[in-house]
Protein backbone atom coordinates (compact mmCIF):
# COMPACT_ATOMS: atom_id res chain seq x y z
CA UNK A 1 0.00 0.00 0.00
CA UNK A 2 3.05 2.21 0.89
CA UNK A 3 4.32 1.81 -2.71
CA UNK A 4 0.56 2.58 -4.25
CA UNK A 5 0.43 6.08 -2.37
CA UNK A 6 4.37 6.55 -3.04
CA UNK A 7 3.26 5.91 -6.69
CA UNK A 8 0.22 7.92 -6.71
CA UNK A 9 2.10 11.05 -5.82
CA UNK A 10 4.50 10.83 -8.24
CA UNK A 11 2.24 10.43 -10.71
CA UNK A 12 0.44 13.97 -9.41
CA UNK A 13 3.71 15.56 -9.94
CA UNK A 14 4.28 14.07 -13.04
CA UNK A 15 0.70 15.71 -14.56
CA UNK A 16 1.65 19.01 -12.64
CA UNK A 17 5.35 18.99 -14.65
CA UNK A 18 3.42 17.69 -18.22
CA UNK A 19 1.19 20.84 -18.14
CA UNK A 20 4.27 22.85 -16.81
CA UNK A 21 6.05 21.25 -19.81
CA UNK A 22 3.17 21.61 -22.61
CA UNK A 23 3.13 25.82 -20.89
CA UNK A 24 6.77 25.90 -21.55
CA UNK A 25 6.61 24.84 -25.08
CA UNK A 26 3.18 27.20 -25.90
CA UNK A 27 5.63 30.18 -24.98
CA UNK A 28 8.21 28.84 -27.09
CA UNK A 29 6.02 28.28 -30.37
CA UNK A 30 4.54 32.15 -29.61
CA UNK A 31 8.74 32.92 -29.42
CA UNK A 32 9.31 31.63 -32.49
CA UNK A 33 6.11 32.77 -34.09
CA UNK A 34 6.16 36.19 -33.32
CA UNK A 35 10.11 36.49 -34.13
CA UNK A 36 12.13 39.86 -34.24
CA UNK A 37 9.45 42.71 -34.22
CA UNK A 38 10.51 46.11 -36.21
CA UNK A 39 8.69 49.03 -35.78
CA UNK A 40 10.10 52.32 -36.73
CA UNK A 41 9.21 54.43 -33.67
CA UNK A 42 11.46 51.73 -31.34
CA UNK A 43 14.71 53.53 -29.98
CA UNK A 44 15.75 49.71 -29.35
CA UNK A 45 18.57 49.01 -32.57
CA UNK A 46 17.83 45.67 -34.70
CA UNK A 47 21.24 43.96 -33.53
CA UNK A 48 19.49 44.34 -30.00
CA UNK A 49 16.04 42.85 -30.59
CA UNK A 50 17.61 39.82 -32.38
CA UNK A 51 20.09 39.60 -29.62
CA UNK A 52 16.86 39.77 -27.05
CA UNK A 53 14.98 37.84 -29.13
CA UNK A 54 17.57 34.87 -29.11
CA UNK A 55 17.90 35.18 -24.93
CA UNK A 56 13.98 34.63 -24.71
CA UNK A 57 14.40 31.59 -26.90
CA UNK A 58 17.24 30.24 -24.90
CA UNK A 59 15.35 30.60 -21.77
CA UNK A 60 12.26 29.22 -23.04
CA UNK A 61 14.31 26.14 -24.59
CA UNK A 62 16.33 25.32 -21.41
CA UNK A 63 13.01 25.29 -19.67
CA UNK A 64 11.41 22.47 -21.78
CA UNK A 65 14.88 20.40 -21.17
CA UNK A 66 14.72 21.30 -17.49
CA UNK A 67 11.20 20.29 -17.38
CA UNK A 68 11.90 16.97 -19.74
CA UNK A 69 15.24 15.80 -17.45
CA UNK A 70 12.57 16.05 -14.48
CA UNK A 71 9.74 14.35 -16.01
CA UNK A 72 12.26 11.32 -17.00
CA UNK A 73 13.87 11.27 -13.41
CA UNK A 74 10.04 11.02 -12.12
CA UNK A 75 9.03 8.14 -14.72
CA UNK A 76 11.97 6.39 -14.06
CA UNK A 77 11.41 6.91 -9.93
CA UNK A 78 7.79 5.12 -10.53
CA UNK A 79 7.44 1.05 -9.32
CA UNK A 80 6.47 -0.85 -12.52
CA UNK A 81 3.10 -2.81 -11.73
CA UNK A 82 3.63 -6.45 -12.55
CA UNK A 83 0.69 -7.72 -14.50
CA UNK A 84 -0.19 -11.74 -14.76
CA UNK A 85 1.56 -13.44 -17.48
CA UNK A 86 -2.25 -14.70 -18.91
CA UNK A 87 -3.16 -11.28 -20.02
CA UNK A 88 -2.33 -10.18 -23.23
CA UNK A 89 -2.68 -6.57 -23.42
CA UNK A 90 -0.42 -6.09 -20.76
CA UNK A 91 -0.58 -2.98 -18.40
CA UNK A 92 -3.19 -1.62 -20.88
CA UNK A 93 -5.29 -4.56 -19.29
CA UNK A 94 -5.59 -2.71 -16.18
CA UNK A 95 -8.08 -0.23 -18.26
CA UNK A 96 -10.42 -2.87 -17.46
CA UNK A 97 -10.82 -1.39 -13.96
CA UNK A 98 -12.35 1.95 -15.01
CA UNK A 99 -15.58 2.27 -13.55
CA UNK A 100 -17.21 4.95 -15.86
CA UNK A 101 -16.47 3.17 -19.03
CA UNK A 102 -19.52 4.98 -20.98
CA UNK A 103 -17.49 8.22 -20.73
CA UNK A 104 -14.17 6.97 -21.24
CA UNK A 105 -14.94 3.00 -23.89
CA UNK A 106 -10.78 2.72 -23.99
CA UNK A 107 -10.49 -0.36 -23.23
CA UNK A 108 -12.88 -1.59 -25.63
CA UNK A 109 -11.23 0.31 -28.05
CA UNK A 110 -7.88 -1.11 -27.56
CA UNK A 111 -9.59 -4.31 -27.21
CA UNK A 112 -10.38 -4.23 -30.83
CA UNK A 113 -7.34 -3.15 -32.05
CA UNK A 114 -5.77 -5.58 -30.22
CA UNK A 115 -7.89 -8.38 -32.05
CA UNK A 116 -7.28 -6.82 -35.44
CA UNK A 117 -3.71 -6.56 -35.51
CA UNK A 118 -3.77 -9.88 -34.58
CA UNK A 119 -5.61 -10.84 -37.58
CA UNK A 120 -3.18 -8.59 -39.75
CA UNK A 121 -0.38 -10.60 -38.18
CA UNK A 122 -1.86 -13.59 -39.09
CA UNK A 123 -3.06 -12.95 -42.92
CA UNK A 124 0.89 -11.19 -43.16
CA UNK A 125 2.19 -14.42 -42.38
CA UNK A 126 0.33 -16.08 -44.49
CA UNK A 127 0.99 -13.71 -47.10
CA UNK A 128 4.18 -13.83 -46.79
CA UNK A 129 4.60 -17.33 -47.27
CA UNK A 130 2.45 -17.55 -50.20
CA UNK A 131 5.32 -14.90 -51.72
CA UNK A 132 7.97 -17.09 -50.91
CA UNK A 133 6.89 -19.72 -52.02
CA UNK A 134 6.01 -18.25 -55.59
CA UNK A 135 8.73 -15.96 -55.40
CA UNK A 136 10.40 -15.08 -59.08
CA UNK A 137 13.48 -12.73 -58.04
CA UNK A 138 15.48 -15.89 -57.10
CA UNK A 139 18.62 -16.10 -58.69
CA UNK A 140 19.12 -19.06 -60.87
CA UNK A 141 20.98 -20.39 -63.69
CA UNK A 142 19.88 -20.73 -67.53
CA UNK A 143 19.72 -24.13 -67.49
CA UNK A 144 17.41 -24.38 -64.65
CA UNK A 145 15.14 -22.15 -65.80
CA UNK A 146 14.90 -23.67 -69.07
CA UNK A 147 14.02 -26.65 -67.38
CA UNK A 148 11.41 -25.17 -65.68
CA UNK A 149 9.70 -23.56 -68.27
CA UNK A 150 9.90 -26.84 -70.44
CA UNK A 151 7.82 -28.57 -67.46
CA UNK A 152 5.24 -25.79 -67.09
CA UNK A 153 4.61 -25.89 -70.66
CA UNK A 154 4.36 -29.90 -70.73
CA UNK A 155 2.25 -29.85 -67.31
CA UNK A 156 0.12 -27.13 -68.53
CA UNK A 157 -0.55 -29.57 -71.95
CA UNK A 158 -1.13 -32.56 -69.80
CA UNK A 159 -3.78 -30.29 -68.45
CA UNK A 160 -5.47 -29.19 -71.37
CA UNK A 161 -5.76 -32.33 -72.99
CA UNK A 162 -7.10 -34.02 -69.86
CA UNK A 163 -9.38 -31.33 -70.03
CA UNK A 164 -10.32 -31.91 -73.73
CA UNK A 165 -10.56 -35.45 -73.26
CA UNK A 166 -13.19 -35.15 -70.66
CA UNK A 167 -15.34 -32.35 -72.02
CA UNK A 168 -14.61 -33.62 -75.48
CA UNK A 169 -18.97 -33.38 -76.11
CA UNK A 170 -18.95 -29.49 -75.43
CA UNK A 171 -15.96 -27.87 -74.69
CA UNK A 172 -12.58 -27.43 -76.59
CA UNK A 173 -9.33 -25.86 -75.36
CA UNK A 174 -7.13 -24.47 -77.66
CA UNK A 175 -3.92 -22.66 -77.62
CA UNK A 176 -3.93 -19.26 -79.34
CA UNK A 177 -0.56 -19.25 -81.40
CA UNK A 178 1.72 -16.65 -81.58
CA UNK A 179 0.76 -15.56 -78.00
CA UNK A 180 2.11 -17.63 -74.93
CA UNK A 181 -0.31 -18.73 -71.82
CA UNK A 182 -3.21 -17.44 -73.87
CA UNK A 183 -5.96 -19.75 -74.48
CA UNK A 184 -9.79 -19.94 -76.42
CA UNK A 185 -12.07 -22.12 -74.88
CA UNK A 186 -15.42 -22.46 -77.23
CA UNK A 187 -18.09 -24.04 -75.50
CA UNK A 188 -19.98 -25.22 -77.98
CA UNK A 189 -22.17 -22.94 -79.80
CA UNK A 190 -23.02 -20.90 -76.62
CA UNK A 191 -19.77 -18.83 -76.59
CA UNK A 192 -15.98 -18.80 -76.18
CA UNK A 193 -13.92 -17.24 -73.82
CA UNK A 194 -9.64 -15.74 -74.29
CA UNK A 195 -7.83 -16.83 -71.17
CA UNK A 196 -4.89 -15.14 -70.17
CA UNK A 197 -2.49 -17.46 -67.84
CA UNK A 198 0.40 -16.53 -66.05
CA UNK A 199 2.55 -20.25 -65.08
CA UNK A 200 -0.72 -21.94 -64.37
CA UNK A 201 -2.73 -19.22 -62.66
CA UNK A 202 -5.92 -17.84 -64.77
CA UNK A 203 -5.15 -13.64 -64.65
CA UNK A 204 -7.62 -12.86 -67.31
CA UNK A 205 -11.28 -13.93 -68.69
CA UNK A 206 -13.22 -12.53 -72.05
CA UNK A 207 -16.21 -13.86 -72.95
CA UNK A 208 -17.57 -13.14 -76.52
CA UNK A 209 -20.15 -14.77 -78.74
CA UNK A 210 -19.83 -17.25 -81.57
CA UNK A 211 -19.58 -14.48 -84.18
CA UNK A 212 -17.57 -11.92 -82.68
CA UNK A 213 -14.08 -11.09 -83.67
CA UNK A 214 -11.70 -12.04 -81.77
CA UNK A 215 -8.52 -10.30 -83.50
CA UNK A 216 -7.19 -6.93 -84.01
CA UNK A 217 -5.77 -5.55 -87.08
CA UNK A 218 -2.19 -7.15 -86.50
CA UNK A 219 -3.75 -10.34 -86.15
CA UNK A 220 -3.44 -10.68 -82.58
CA UNK A 221 -6.07 -11.50 -80.09
CA UNK A 222 -8.07 -9.41 -78.20
CA UNK A 223 -8.22 -10.33 -74.72
CA UNK A 224 -9.17 -6.47 -73.49
CA UNK A 225 -12.35 -5.79 -75.37
CA UNK A 226 -15.28 -6.72 -73.96
CA UNK A 227 -18.19 -8.04 -75.66
CA UNK A 228 -21.00 -5.92 -77.08
CA UNK A 229 -23.89 -8.57 -75.89
CA UNK A 230 -24.85 -7.25 -72.40
CA UNK A 231 -25.24 -11.23 -71.48
CA UNK A 232 -21.73 -11.51 -72.47
CA UNK A 233 -20.64 -8.89 -70.22
CA UNK A 234 -21.97 -10.31 -67.09
CA UNK A 235 -20.65 -13.81 -67.81
CA UNK A 236 -17.61 -11.85 -68.34
CA UNK A 237 -17.88 -10.06 -64.73
CA UNK A 238 -18.77 -13.66 -62.87
CA UNK A 239 -15.87 -15.12 -64.70
CA UNK A 240 -13.34 -12.84 -63.29
CA UNK A 241 -15.30 -13.74 -59.66
CA UNK A 242 -14.55 -17.03 -60.03
CA UNK A 243 -10.93 -16.55 -61.33
CA UNK A 244 -10.84 -14.73 -57.97
CA UNK A 245 -12.73 -17.30 -56.00
CA UNK A 246 -10.68 -20.34 -57.29
CA UNK A 247 -7.43 -18.43 -57.32
CA UNK A 248 -4.89 -20.91 -54.81
CA UNK A 249 -1.35 -20.36 -56.26
CA UNK A 250 -0.24 -23.23 -53.88
CA UNK A 251 -2.43 -25.52 -55.47
CA UNK A 252 -2.82 -23.86 -59.24
CA UNK A 253 -3.61 -27.08 -61.11
CA UNK A 254 -6.91 -27.55 -59.07
CA UNK A 255 -7.77 -24.09 -59.44
CA UNK A 256 -7.42 -24.06 -63.30
CA UNK A 257 -9.52 -27.65 -63.46
CA UNK A 258 -12.52 -25.86 -60.99
CA UNK A 259 -12.52 -22.86 -63.26
CA UNK A 260 -12.74 -25.03 -66.29
CA UNK A 261 -15.75 -27.06 -64.97
CA UNK A 262 -17.61 -23.87 -63.54
CA UNK A 263 -17.10 -22.89 -66.98
CA UNK A 264 -18.45 -25.68 -68.50
CA UNK A 265 -21.84 -25.21 -66.44
CA UNK A 266 -22.38 -22.66 -69.03
CA UNK A 267 -23.01 -25.10 -71.81
CA UNK A 268 -27.29 -24.95 -71.76
CA UNK A 269 -27.06 -21.26 -70.61
CA UNK A 270 -30.09 -20.20 -72.97
CA UNK A 271 -32.08 -23.43 -72.05
CA UNK A 272 -32.23 -23.96 -68.29
CA UNK A 273 -34.33 -22.08 -66.10
CA UNK A 274 -33.04 -19.95 -63.09
CA UNK A 275 -33.44 -22.40 -59.78
CA UNK A 276 -34.91 -19.62 -57.75
CA UNK A 277 -37.79 -18.52 -59.51
CA UNK A 278 -38.16 -20.81 -62.40
CA UNK A 279 -38.02 -18.66 -65.32
CA UNK A 280 -36.02 -18.44 -68.43
CA UNK A 281 -35.65 -14.94 -68.91
CA UNK A 282 -35.07 -11.80 -66.39
CA UNK A 283 -34.33 -8.16 -67.40
CA UNK A 284 -34.44 -9.90 -71.18
CA UNK A 285 -31.35 -12.08 -69.73
CA UNK A 286 -31.21 -15.97 -69.12
CA UNK A 287 -29.48 -16.64 -65.68
CA UNK A 288 -26.14 -15.51 -65.87
CA UNK A 289 -24.65 -16.32 -62.66
CA UNK A 290 -23.83 -20.00 -61.87
CA UNK A 291 -23.17 -20.63 -58.08
CA UNK A 292 -19.36 -21.80 -57.51
CA UNK A 293 -20.13 -24.58 -55.40
CA UNK A 294 -23.29 -26.21 -56.79
CA UNK A 295 -22.61 -24.87 -60.21
CA UNK A 296 -26.61 -24.20 -60.60
CA UNK A 297 -28.00 -21.09 -62.28
CA UNK A 298 -29.20 -17.88 -60.93
CA UNK A 299 -30.35 -14.87 -62.18
CA UNK A 300 -28.83 -11.91 -61.13
CA UNK A 301 -31.70 -10.45 -58.83
CA UNK A 302 -32.22 -14.46 -57.43
CA UNK A 303 -28.50 -15.05 -56.22
CA UNK A 304 -28.69 -16.81 -52.74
Amino acid sequence: MAGESENSKLLMLSIFLVQKLRENVNKTFSCLHEGVMCGKDDDVSFDGKVKHFITHLQHNLCSVNDNISELEKLSNSIVKVHVSQGSSLGVTGLLSLDPVLDKTPLYQQVLQSYKWSSKLKEHASHAYALLNHHCTMRRSSSIGSKKRKIQQNLTMEQMVSTLNRQYMDIMMINKVPNMPNVYQVTLGRTFYAIVGLRRLLIERVVVRGQHENIYLDDRMVDIWTLSRYKVFQKITDHATSAMLHYHLPLKAEMCFYSFMKWLHSYQKLFSTPCRHCGQFLQDNLPPTWHDFRSLLPFHEGCRQ
